[in-house]
């Protein structure tokens, strides 16, 4: 295990995850996967996998496309949906809960909800966490995209909304350029967005 100080870079569930994100290219079972990062499934690409505690495998699908390129993440300002919507690793529910508030006409979650991209219809924003780890494939996801007809690579220079609420005025998003977070006005603030989904 690498270790720095007293933070654990490499553990034993991303050791496995690893091991099935070097399989792009072959896509051959490595680390008893059935899929990998980077392969075009469920109407998306993969770009997360795990195993439950049954050893069941399931993952993330994120979209070929992006919804938009310029929207507002609702367009209900100054009201704070609470824990409903403040999940770190959970965008289904945020995005649920953030269709589900008073006075809701548009927003980031709901472009997601109401996709039926890739013959699919479960889609949603993912959280600040989910949109981690799609940036940590980047490379696996673009490589895969560029081969796609229609898909849309990631940017170098882009923000998109997570489904997060941060406080009343404010929700998380991700920062492409540099992987890290922020947070904008709900209302007044327009990223980009793309949708996921999980199997």
């Amino acid at each position: 295990f690498l270790t720095m100080g007293t933070t654990q870079l490499l553990s034993v569930p991303y050791a496995l995850y690893a091991k099935s994100a070097g399989t792009v290219s072959g896509g051959s079972s490595a680390g008893n996967f059935t899929h990998y990062i980077g392969e075009a499934f469920g109407g998306g690409v993969i770009f997360h996998l795990w195993k439950d505690a049954q050893g069941l495998e399931h993952g993330l699908v994120v979209d070929k496309t992006n919804l938009g390129i310029g929207q507002a993440w609702s367009n209900v300002n100054a009201t704070l949906i609470g824990t409903t919507a403040q999940s770190s690793w959970d965008g289904l529910s945020n995005s649920n809960a953030i269709v589900g508030q008073a006075g809701h006409t548009n927003s980031a979650a709901a472009l997601c909800l109401n996709s039926t991209n890739g013959g699919q219809s479960d889609w949603y924003l993912p959280s600040i966490d989910e949109l981690s780890l799609l940036w940590h494939s980047r490379f696996n996801v673009n490589k895969s995209l560029s081969t796609i007809g229609g898909a849309t690579v990631f940017p170098n220079v882009a923000s998109y909304w997570s489904s997060t609420e941060a406080n009343n005025d404010n929700a998380w998003y991700f920062y492409f350029n540099y992987g890290n977070t922020g947070n904008s006005l709900k209302l007044n603030t327009a990223y980009y967005v793309r949708a996921v989904r999980a199997f």
